[in-house]
């Protein structure tokens, strides 16, 4: 049995007053999500186990059927691997996101958010006046950017997410630990070349956000993680855009192709990436299809653009690869997401959880019901450790339950 895990990371969330006290999802016209959960098995999935911070990087990896908890990779290490920058034994890369700054607050952790085009003229401003042999800036995809930190080994500090930054004075969230001053100190370094650089002086004429600092997280040093065939005995494809996802797949031995007008933001061509998908599962048994563009919208505050990009995900990539796989009926269908999006998360509580939908062969209805995180809290289908969701993807018959209201775990042994 072949098997797509479709995740639009931000397709859960929380209820909003926006939205009339509804998640984006549960206000969303979503009819092939919808048909998903209705002819299949609609539950609840804890991605991070509990007691470890919430992030997409922990996510990504349970969902992908690793323990986080044995098997960990920084944030910045896997995107070094996207980018093709090696690390040594002694090196540490850190995420450098562009920010924008207003009176000292963090107003906006994207500036803007920012081309990838503007973005890589400031990484070589960068690399002009700070880079030497020991320290270099590499440029990603749009904010998403990477510093490498070589020969001085795991830097000893305690970085905060930008997005739990964003609106809060910035001298609040400066890097922690023993190295924590040497961080700060670049970081204010890089804010005086950035704020005299033409591209902010352009971006402020146009009546855009100026990269005028740069935010320094999701630090560590290169992964090492057990390839997927060899764990599984079954090949793996990845097609998504950004470089966290694109690093976890060349790490674990995944095929990550480069599709044209793969973004990482609602512009995004879904159809070429289902394309890709599809093409991969003519000779791979499992495709992971990351898509961020709820995400994305998710970060600028709209809960109606949000609404819309669902819908727009709904329509374009959820309708499109329903048809196909049912035309083949080889293929079993999980849709999911990594975390909850809008709200600040912790490592616990209902936060923990989001939907998920199993469809395929061998996959029986069982209740009629939409794809809601608040249907999917109502049943009785809840996967905890969530790196069994990919065992019970691929098992012959999932149809195992935990009893309702509780919080077992789910999978090979259901």
């Amino acid at each position: 049995m072949k098997a797509l895990v479709l995740l639009p990371t931000g397709l859960s969330d929380h209820p909003l007053p926006e939205l009339d006290g509804r998640t984006p999802l549960a206000a969303a016209d979503t009819p092939q999500l919808d048909a998903v959960a209705r002819e299949g098995r609609l539950g609840t999935v804890r991605p991070v186990p509990e007691g470890l911070p919430i992030t997409s990087d922990a996510a990504l990896l349970s969902l992908l059927g690793y323990d986080p908890r044995r098997e960990t990779a920084s944030r910045a290490g896997l995107e070094a691997a996207a980018l093709g920058v090696e690390l040594g034994p002694d090196d540490f890369a850190l995420r450098m996101n562009f920010a924008s700054t207003f009176r000292e607050h963090l107003v906006d952790f994207q500036a803007g958010p920012i081309r990838t085009e503007e973005a890589a003229v400031l990484v070589d401003a960068l690399n002009a006046e700070l880079g030497s042999e020991h320290m270099s800036f590499h440029v990603g995809m749009g904010y998403r950017n990477l510093l490498v930190v070589r020969g001085r080994g795991p830097l000893a500090v305690d970085c905060v997410p930008p997005a739990r930054a964003q609106g809060l004075p910035v001298e609040d969230h400066a890097p922690g630990g023993p190295d924590g001053p040497f961080l700060e100190h670049l970081m204010e370094e890089a804010a005086r070349i950035l704020g005299r650089h033409d591209v902010n002086r352009v971006r402020l004429d146009l009546g855009e956000n100026p990269a005028d600092r740069i935010w320094l997280w999701g630090g560590g040093g290169r992964p090492v993680i057990e390839p997927f065939e060899l764990r599984t005995g079954r090949r793996l494809g990845v097609v998504g855009a950004v470089p966290l996802v694109r690093g976890l797949g060349l790490t674990i031995g995944a095929t990550v192709p480069d599709v044209d007008g793969a973004t990482g933001d609602p512009e995004t061509r879904y159809e070429a990436k289902l394309e890709a998908a599809l093409a991969l599962l003519e000779d791979h048994d499992v495709v992971l299809l990351h898509v961020a563009a709820a995400n994305e919208a998710c970060h600028q505050t709209d809960a109606r653009l949000k609404q819309r990009v669902l819908e727009d995900l709904d329509r374009r990539l959820v309708g499109p690869a329903l048809a196909e796989l049912r035309r083949r009926m080889d293929v079993r269908l999980l849709v999911t997401t990594d975390h909850m999006t809008s709200a600040v998360v912790g490592t616990d509580g209902a936060d923990a959880f989001v939907p998920f939908a199993l469809w395929g062969p061998g996959v029986s209805s069982h209740r009629s019901v939409r794809y809601t995180e608040e249907d999917a809290a109502a049943g009785d289908l809840v996967v905890d450790p969530g790196h069994t969701l990919l065992e019970l993807l691929l098992k012959p018959h999932p149809t195992g339950v935990a009893p309702a209201g509780s919080r077992r775990e789910t999978g090979a042994s259901a």
